[in-house]
């Protein structure tokens, strides 16, 4: 096995810090991108993966002190050290510890498999956005007239700065330095019952064999950027309380070109109101004098909506009758047809009249009794 120097490789020193460490690989990957060496795009594909091959055990503390101890990473070399009577383990320690991986990982995946591992390289996937749900509240006459509501929210959007990409413009995606490509690692260790064969899906890059040449600086990788935005939403006439608007595309933006979620609107009617709403219908109690009972009258009435209704009673109206007037309801959201407006009457009878009111109504009963 031929070792490699990856501190030299990186160009740093084997005390560098991890921010040391990204830093030199983030400079060496943009230099050495094979798309910026067509003369020698071979020989710039190549250092390319050692540059992150080596980022890729530098960057995990694990790795670099099985690195810094041993040289490479992978399984101990025979003569790491450790009880000569053992050839490649390191004593005791590490049998049992061999061991118990074995027992708790590698085993059962000889016998039952790795249920993430697959053969095939999984695609980035695209995914639809997260829906949205906002409340609006509408008065009573906002309702009868209907009213456009000026709305402001936040929603991620699509990344500017790399089109939904999640990597800076120009460095694209490159193949995983951990899988190779394939999407899957597989790891063979020794131990004293024999070399396990350990595969599973890689999880650097998630099974899709690529990474990012470089993460997009201003989403972090997402493809996806939180933003305000204002919007007007027009609340149809005849809404009903809890009624829910959907707009189409106006939700959070979606993941790998998935299409944006949808915004819903939920409407709450608010305040109190002299009308009482039965589907379409409004009704309104009116009370009126007897004598406008007996006699017949006519009202003026103020709708919702602000306008004046004149509003013929008829004479000899009784208590609790009801009185239709067609088509002075709410509009239906959907057709507009509207509903009607229904008058329930209460007749109020005074406890005490006056001595002119009682003299008349005397008379008025002499004249009802010879009937």
């Amino acid at each position: 096995m031929t070792k490699k120097d990856y501190y030299e490789i990186l160009g740093v020193s084997r005390n560098a810090t991890e921010e040391e460490i990204r830093k030199a690989y983030k400079q060496l990957i943009k230099k050495w991108h094979p798309d910026k060496h067509h003369e020698n795009k071979k020989e710039a594909e190549q250092k390319f993966k050692e540059i992150q091959e080596a980022y890729e055990v530098l960057s995990d503390p694990e790795k670099r002190a099985m690195y810094d101890r041993y040289g490479y990473v992978g399984d101990v070399p025979p003569n790491a050290g450790g009880y000569g009577g053992f050839g490649g383990f390191g004593g005791f320690e590490d049998i049992f510890k061999d061991f118990g991986d074995f027992i708790n990982n590698d085993i059962f995946n000889i016998f039952f498999g790795d249920q993430r591992t697959s053969s095939r390289r999984r695609q980035r996937t695209s995914r639809r956005g997260e829906d949205i749900n906002i409340n609006v509240d509408i008065t009573f006459e906002e309702l009868f007239k209907g009213v456009t509501i000026p709305l402001e929210y936040e929603r991620y959007e699509i990344c500017y700065h790399c089109n939904g990409e999640g990597v800076e413009p120009g460095s694209g995606w490159v193949t995983c330095p951990k899988c190779h490509g394939t999407g899957t690692v597989r790891e063979e260790r020794r131990t004293f019952l024999g070399v396990i064969v350990n595969q599973y899906t890689c999880n650097q890059c998630g099974g899709t064999g690529k990474i990012p040449g470089e993460t997009c600086h201003v989403c972090g990788g997402t493809g996806r950027v939180k933003k305000r935005r204002r919007i007007e939403v027009k609340i149809p006439a005849g809404v009903e309380d809890g009624t829910v608007l959907r707009i189409a595309r106006a939700g959070n933006a979606g993941y790998n070109g998935g299409e944006y979620g949808d915004l819903y609107v939920h409407v709450r009617i608010v305040g109190t109101s002299n009308f009482i709403r039965q589907g379409n219908n409004l009704i309104r109690d009116i009370k009126i004098d007897y004598i406008d009972a007996i006699l017949g009258t006519e009202i003026q009435l103020k709708m919702p909506d602000g306008a004046v209704k004149k509003i013929k009673i008829p004479s000899g109206v009784q208590n609790g009758e009801e009185i239709r007037v067609y088509g002075e309801g709410l509009p239906d959201m959907r057709t507009g047809k509207r509903g009607n407006l229904i008058l329930r009457i209460k007749v109020e009878i005074p406890k005490r009249v006056s001595r002119a009111e009682k003299k008349l109504l005397e008379e008025i009963a002499k004249i009802r009794r010879k009937k």
